[in-house]
Formats: C-alpha cells, structure tokens, sequence
C-alpha cells in the first residue's frame, strides 16, 4: 500500500486510539469518496489485524506491527475523555446504559470531535464493553451530527 494520505492516516490513528485507549471492543471508520481522494474503511478490533478496505482490495497489518503507545504521526485533537471506563450495565428489554457518571457523555463528545477532523461524511464507530458479553454498545459519530448509540435493535441519538 502506498503511503496514505493525511485522512486516511487520521481514520488509521483513531482507530489506534478508540482500540488502545477507550478499550473499544471494535473500531471503524468510514471515509466517503471525495473530489480528490476514494473511499475507505478502517477498522480494528483488539489483538487483531489492522484492516484498510480501499476499492481496489483489503489491505491487513498485523497487530504486532501496528505502533503501540506511541503518538501518531498526524495531528488529533486532544481527547483526555478517551481512557478505559468500566463495562456499561445495559438493559435492552428498557434501553437503559448505565455507567461511570458523565462516561458516556465524555466519550460521545470526544468521538465528536474526533469525527470533525475526519470531513464531511466521514462515520466513526464503535463497540464499547458491557456487562453482558452478548450485547455490546455502540456509537456512532458523523460530523456536525448527534452522536448515536445502539443498543440490541434501538438506536438513540445522545444530546449534550
């Protein structure tokens, strides 16, 4: 894979950090097709492999390769709501997250701004820890949008 460019670089160094600092289960990012760059998918789960979907196939760095504890080499906004929280308690059947106080609001604002730097169209997602290995949480960030999480089949846009 050819050196990639700064967007696809910023989606690579989230990924790292949703994975290594906010203890994601999963992390992805989707960079729609621009004027000037294609689209892309980046995702990462932890131990694996780095994977960079781009048109033409998948490209996979192995989890031994991939830069652990170390600054990235393009600029991120400073995000010191990004740490390991504690599983969430989620209850689907009333849809109900239950948590550190201020957890859930600290990581959707951080995965705002995080979603920001990555353009217009760009999606950040990821699956957090739960008491209950079956369901995780998700959320979702687009820029100038609510952040959206999912719980089983419902998803609820989380205002600030």
């Amino acid at each position: 894979m050819a050196a990639p460019d700064l967007r696809l670089q910023r989606a690579i160094a989230v990924v790292l950090r949703l994975t290594h600092d906010l203890a994601a289960t999963q992390a992805r990012v989707l960079l729609p097709e621009t004027a000037d760059t294609q689209a892309a998918m980046v995702s990462l789960e932890p131990h694996g492999p780095l994977l960079v979907e781009l048109p033409e196939g998948v490209t996979e760095v192995p989890h031994e390769a991939l830069p652990h504890g170390s600054e990235p080499d393009v600029e991120l906004p400073d995000t010191p709501e990004l740490r390991a929280y504690p599983p969430f308690e989620v209850d689907v059947e009333s849809g109900t997250v239950t948590g550190t106080i201020g957890g859930l609001d600290a990581i959707a604002a951080a995965l705002a701004l995080l979603a920001g730097t990555l353009g217009d169209g760009a999606v950040i997602a990821c699956d957090l820890r739960t008491t209950d290995p079956h369901v995780p949480l998700g959320l979702a960030a687009r820029p100038g949008e609510p952040v959206v999480a999912l719980l089983g089949d419902d998803a609820f846009e989380l205002t600030s």
